[in-house]
């Protein structure tokens, strides 16, 4: 299932093209045909290039999900999402730690050894 503003955006992407079917593509060449890996990297680098954005890889959408999805719902779904079998594989090279303290962490060692009012 797709986030509400996620399905919204496909649906409003389908009509644009004029094909609502089940089996429509989302993203097309110039033919009406899938894109390739290439095709995708190119367009990709051509929005960045045009933002003035540097260093962001396809490949960096897929970390960004995998570690949302692991804060919010734990890392066996990232991996499920992810098409991974093992949540190791996912651990290992998609999820993101945070390096900051977790605030309720934070909390504890305050109370435990902050200065007492």
């Amino acid at each position: 299932a797709l986030p509400a503003f996620a399905a919204e955006a496909v649906r409003l992407r389908l009509a644009r093209r004029g094909d609502a079917s089940l089996d429509a593509l989302l993203f097309c060449n110039r033919d009406g045909g899938p894109l390739t890996t290439n095709n995708v990297r190119r367009q990709l680098r051509h929005v960045l290039d045009l933002a003035g954005i540097e260093g962001v890889t396809p490949h960096m959408f897929r970390r960004t999900v995998a570690t949302a999805i692991s804060n919010e719902a734990g890392v066996d779904l990232a991996a499920e999402l992810l098409g991974h079998t093992d949540p190791a594989i996912t651990v290992q090279h998609y999820i993101r730690r945070n390096e900051m303290v977790n605030p309720a962490t934070a909390e504890m060692l305050d109370r435990a050894f902050g200065k007492k009012a």
